[in-house]
């Protein structure tokens, strides 16, 4: 439902001549396929010249009677699904790997990090590689249980991505607040308690696609098979997208808006008020450490807000009727953008985690010899990046202290 397979919507306008050229059996089907999307862009573009072509058929488009037409669509957009998930697998298998392995790492944010990218490569596995094959091919081929299972599995990872970034929120905004009681609350056994729950609620919460979900007969050069959601009326389905999009996209903007809000609000007051100056520099590291793992939430967040606001306001116009060309290819661009973002988020921990980069050269260091290059040795100390660090120091010990306690 998140990124209907088959697009389950026309999305394009029907003139009286587009009417007559398309049989009542195939205007019916049409209705809930990605197919109807280009045959519509054919017929509106009918002369190659025309502007709309440019972006939809290449010059050599298939002449009437040889067969569907060739598309741009069917390998460009294939090819980049092959590309997210080459990065996509890659990155987030590395960041499970260097979570697992190092203590240090095993923090209650990091743990909100290994279920996302577990929801990254489930996602990726069972999704990417079915729904990149509706673009080179006209019908559904693997059967009615795949056309419920990969939906579903869709809507679940969409659905736990959603309530893990605004627990992460919610989580940040507490350690802001509250940096003491963190402290005695907050532990990985508690992330993986709320992991679980969101797994759960997001599997149950999910039901409804895996039910209305199923194959529908029709016809576009010859007779076709579509994976399409059925509801059984027209306003059930609409209250089900109207859900979906508060569910998945608006009530979690509005909770990590209110967390970061928050936390702005605070972040200038200190959280303890030392009597003694030694202790001032550790609570000011303290203070930077939360600072910057806040900050890389703050991105991540974004990055899923970008990445999966053009498909869903999309999916929500055309649950109201609207139809045109330009929401055809902004949903086509905004299908691509909802599938990036489950590639992104590693790129976020390499170059914004301090820790995350320190555990990729650990684990990989002939990958990262170009970052141990800029390190400068100088007796006793390391340079990195016009910063020195002395490793004995009792701020390294510090930072990570905190790290491990629940960062």
């Amino acid at each position: 439902m998140i990124v209907q397979l088959c697009f389950h919507l026309s999305d394009l306008p029907r003139t009286e001549e587009e009417s007559i050229a398309l049989d009542s059996r195939a205007r019916h089907t049409a209705e809930h396929s990605l197919v109807d999307v280009v045959k519509e862009a054919m017929v509106e573009s009918s002369d190659n010249h025309s502007p709309g072509c440019g972006s939809v058929c290449n010059e050599s488009a298939a002449s009437e009677g040889r067969g569907p037409p060739v598309l741009v669509d069917a390998w460009l957009v294939p090819t980049f699904f092959g590309l997210i998930m080459l990065v996509g697998l890659v990155g987030n298998s590395l960041v499970i790997h260097v979570v697992t392995k190092h203590q240090q790492m095993k923090t209650v944010t990091n743990f909100f990090i290994v279920n996302l990218a577990t929801t990254d490569i489930l996602f990726l596995v069972c999704c990417v590689p079915f729904t990149a094959t509706l673009y080179p091919l006209p019908s559904w081929i693997f059967g009615e249980f795949m056309c419920r299972l990969v939906n579903y599995l869709q809507q679940v990872t969409a659905q736990a991505t959603c309530i893990t970034l605004s627990a992460m929120s919610v989580d940040r905004c507490y350690v802001t607040v509250y940096p003491l009681q963190s402290l005695r609350h907050r532990t990985p056994r508690m992330a993986l308690a709320i992991s679980v729950s969101i797994w759960i609620g997001s599997l149950l919460l999910s039901i409804p696609v895996a039910v209305y979900q199923r194959l529908e007969a029709g016809y576009w050069f010859g007779p076709q098979t579509y994976c399409t959601e059925i509801f059984p009326s027209a306003h059930l389905q609409r209250t089900f997208i109207i859900y979906s999009f508060l569910a998945v996209y608006l009530l979690p903007l509005l909770t990590i808006t209110a967390c970061y809000a928050f936390m702005l609000k605070r972040m200038g007051q200190p959280s303890v008020n030392p009597i003694d100056s030694s202790y001032q520099a550790p609570t000011e590291r303290a203070v930077a450490v939360r600072a910057r793992v806040s900050r890389m939430v703050v991105v991540m967040v974004a990055l899923f807000l970008i990445c999966w606001g053009p498909i869903q306001v999309c999916i929500l116009l055309q649950a109201f009727g609207l139809r045109s060309y330009v929401l055809y290819k902004l949903k086509i661009w905004g299908h691509c953008m909802s599938y990036s973002n489950s590639s992104v988020n590693p790129l976020v921990y390499a170059f914004m985690g301090n820790n995350f980069r320190k555990a990729f050269r650990h684990a990989f260091p002939t990958i990262f010899l170009w970052r141990t290059r800029s390190r400068v040795r100088v007796g006793n100390v390391d340079t990195e990046e016009g910063r020195e660090i002395d490793p004995q120091s009792p701020r390294a010990d510090a930072e990570m202290h905190f790290l491990s306690s629940g960062s």
